[in-house]
């Protein structure tokens, strides 16, 4: 596997995210949703970042939810030329060798960054270093079911995907997460909306569906109750975790 591949794999999804992902209304309102929960789990305060930040859009969200004292970090480069759009303080970094200071920030938001490195197991200890003590993160990454892995498998076949991108067993993030920090709350997200709402950019099915300023809140309300019921909750496409600095 070489690092590289994955670096020119975002660059060159970068411009799918900013032209199409994020353009539509219906999936900047799914991922919004999901932001939202992400700041519920660990509001932000004090210095924040947002950890493989790609194009910004969890940012221009903090900033809509007034809040603007935050630092994006990506691997890409491309993905921050669009970044620049909605936030000034940027670094090209990579997760598992952070050019910050220990101590640095008292909320990390994580979003989609695990399943894309080489050794998660480092890029923890990183994020650990970099919180302050007291500190609080949040990661909404994969979750592996068997309702969800063969759909993965398939799209991780395109352009889209590098070789190196991985489908964690829920079990398994945590146990990773669990050595290096305090898990506070784990919350299962992402079924009929995910694959709907949430990608247009890979598969546009939702383009044949009529009425979208009804029907997207509603999948979104569907979501949200299947989040809650035992289980069946498990099977979600995505899963948060919101965890202290020990």
């Amino acid at each position: 596997m070489n690092k590289e591949k994955e670096v020119k794999t975002q660059d060159f999804v970068a411009d799918f995210y900013e032209k199409v992902r994020y353009e539509k209304e219906y999936s900047r309102k799914y991922h919004n949703f999901w932001f939202g929960k992400m700041m519920k789990m660990a509001p932000p305060r004090g210095l924040v970042l947002d950890a493989g930040c790609g194009t910004g859009e969890m940012m221009e969200f903090l900033k809509e939810n007034n809040f603007d004292n935050f630092i994006g970090y990506d691997i890409s480069f491309n993905m921050l030329v669009h970044a620049k759009n909605r936030a000034e303080r940027l670094v090209c970094a990579d997760a598992e060798n952070l050019p910050f200071a220990d101590g640095s920030f008292d909320v990390i938001y994580a979003r989609a960054l695990l399943h894309h490195l080489f050794d998660v197991s480092k890029a923890l200890c990183e994020i650990k270093r970099v919180l302050k003590s007291g500190g609080e993160v949040v990661f909404a990454d994969t979750n592996k079911s068997f309702v969800n892995d063969l759909p993965r498998k398939i799209m991780n076949k395109g352009e889209h995907f590098a070789e190196s991108h991985k489908n964690f067993k829920s079990s398994e993030i945590i146990e990773l997460i669990k050595k290096e920090f305090n898990i506070k709350e784990v919350y299962y997200f992402g079924y009929i909306a995910y694959p709907l709402l949430g990608f247009p950019d890979m598969v546009n099915i939702y383009r044949f569906f009529p009425g979208k300023f009804i029907l997207t809140p509603t999948l979104i309300f569907i979501d949200k109750i299947i989040s809650q019921i035992p289980i069946v909750k498990k099977l979600a496409f995505g899963i948060m975790i919101s965890a202290k600095k020990r």
